[in-house]
């Protein structure tokens, strides 16, 4: 076949794929899903007890989700060692 061209599909810096954290009954982050391309401006907004430590908490991996995946440049994060965190 000529002619056919491939292209890669973006992956984002940073994807939460249906993520849960709870502290006991209380949920920190319940089924959170979100993309943040390279480039982007986020700003992490709410009241006490919204999730935004928690949220923060679990990019650098000082704590691990219950549910869900989280990727760093398309690499499953979720389960690597904090020593080997890009």
């Amino acid at each position: 076949v000529t002619g056919v061209q491939t292209c890669a599909l973006p992956i984002s810096m940073i994807e939460f794929k249906n993520v849960t954290k709870s502290y006991g009954d209380k949920a920190g982050l319940s089924d959170v899903n979100l993309s943040i391309d390279d480039g982007e401006f986020v700003f992490l907004v709410g009241p006490s007890g919204a999730g935004k430590s928690t949220f923060i908490k679990l990019i650098l991996k000082e704590i691990d989700p219950e549910k869900g995946q989280i990727f760093f440049r398309g690499r499953d994060i979720t389960r690597l060692p904090k020593r080997l965190i890009p």
